[in-house]
């Protein structure tokens, strides 16, 4: 057998080892979904829109976006399927300051003691997580590569779901609603090898929708899709 024939040999037989990983690797998922954990009280209102398709959204009908200048961010629950004390710990944290951060942009934030008048409280929970593994998604992408494709997918792509809620810091009156998720983008590289680097993307992108929603909570697509979510029920 001539050396080219062996070399080329080595790469068919390094082709069909790689197939079932590629094979996993078209399945890629971060496994996250719309949950209903009870960490809101009624779900029965809620429903996606046109422009937000993997969210769960309720507008109040009279919810009045200008009535509102401050806010007060609850530090974030916890019902997911449980993981290590320091994990849930560091995800709390860093849902809840992206939180902050993000209403920071539209609101004054303030402490608990100032509820009142023209104060909003938002309430936030991680319902779900799953990290990223390295060991199933470099193997993964170096057979997408040795079979002539760019390495894009992750068969373990992580992610985190969410529910939130904007309310009167007063009555308490839930006012905006919001559940939501976010598997793994294979553009997003670093969270192919960082746990639960996809789960801090689906917390900053939860955190701005939700500040979208009652900043901006005029839009008649978000409230005509609760309202015909209803009448279907």
């Amino acid at each position: 057998m001539t050396t080219a024939s062996r070399r080329r040999g080595r790469r068919a037989a390094t082709a069909l080892a790689a197939v079932p990983l590629v094979a996993l690797a078209a399945c890629s998922t971060g496994g996250q979904r719309l949950t209903e954990t009870g960490f809101l009280s009624d779900y029965s209102q809620m429903a996606p829109t046109k422009e937000h398709k993997k969210a769960s959204i309720y507008v109040a009908p009279d919810y009045t976006a200008s009535d509102y200048t401050k806010v007060i961010v609850d530090p974030v629950e916890w019902h997911a399927p449980a993981r290590s004390d320091k994990v849930q710990a560091r995800l709390i944290a860093d849902f809840h300051e992206r939180l902050v951060r993000s209403f920071g942009t539209r609101y004054e934030v303030v402490g608990a003691d100032q509820a009142g008048p023209g104060v909003l409280r938002v309430r936030g929970a991680i319902t779900g997580t799953r990290p990223s593994r390295w060991y199933y998604n470099v193997p993964a992408q170096v057979a997408q590569v040795a079979l002539g494709g760019i390495g894009l997918f992750r068969p373990s792509a992580g992610g985190a779901s969410q529910e939130l809620q904007a309310q009167d810091a007063v009555t308490g009156r839930p006012l905006v609603k919001l559940a939501t998720f976010r598997n793994g983008k294979p553009w997003h590289v670093s969270g192919s090898y960082v746990p639960y680097d996809h789960a801090r993307g689906a917390f900053n992108d939860a955190s701005k929708l939700l500040t979208a929603l009652t900043s901006q909570p005029a839009s008649n697509r978000v409230r005509a899709a609760a309202s015909t979510a209803v009448a279907a029920r």
